[in-house]
């Protein structure tokens, strides 16, 4: 994805490459895809939370809202939310409710996807929602129905936020390998590829962030 659109990634899945935050600072953004459990040794955090208040730009996008539960900060971070549980793979009917932003304006208002559909307790708050699964479509008592505690009606698969000093993009989508195939056999792919590049893109400050 960064080679067809013009910018460069690094990966890695060793934490002591995110201890300093000067090593941070060589990048216009973070992302944290699909990590597990208690990531960040204390180095790392420190370091996280010293490049996102010096202006830095953080993408979260699914287990992401798995990891760092006992970082009051880390959760902030993520929009006030944290990640409570889920059903298995179903499809459902994510809903596009601003398009506006950089990261869903060229999404239709509606689009089949498949996912775990993750349920968060706390939900997010204060800020700005871009995208919603239509519970309505679910399977009820499998992966989240109306009275879930966390959602209500409104159940947020993606939204951004101005947080410490930096800028953050979230999304909980995201499971599925076949989230990235190009063939268009699997519903939903090509919205969600470009749902998360708008998103890194936006949150690097290489297009408009956040409205």
């Amino acid at each position: 994805m960064g080679a067809d659109n013009g910018f460069q990634v690094d990966y890695t899945e060793d934490v002591s490459q995110l201890a300093s935050p000067a090593t941070l600072f060589k990048y216009n953004a973070v992302i944290f895809y699909s990590t597990s459990r208690d990531t960040l040794d204390d180095a790392a955090q420190t370091s996280l939370r010293q490049y996102v208040r010096g202006g830095g730009g953080f993408v979260g996008i699914h287990n992401a809202f798995g990891i760092e539960y006992n970082w009051p900060w880390y959760e902030g971070l993520l929009g006030n939310a944290n990640f409570y549980d889920h059903g298995p793979e179903q499809s459902g009917t994510v809903r596009t409710v601003n398009r506006k932003d950089v990261s869903t304006k060229a999404l239709p208002s509606s689009w089949q996807f498949s996912d775990e559909w993750y349920n968060l307790v706390p939900a997010p708050t204060r800020v700005r929602v871009l995208a919603e699964v239509d519970e309505s479509t679910l399977a009820k008592g499998v992966t989240g129905n109306y009275n879930h505690p966390g959602h209500g009606a409104h159940h947020p698969v993606a939204w951004c936020q101005y947080y410490d000093g930096g800028r953050a993009w979230l999304t909980t989508l995201g499971h599925d390998a076949k989230d990235f195939s190009t063939d268009g056999s699997f519903p939903g792919a090509a919205e969600y590829q470009k749902l998360i590049l708008g998103g890194i893109e936006s949150a690097m400050g290489k297009s408009p962030f956040c409205k």
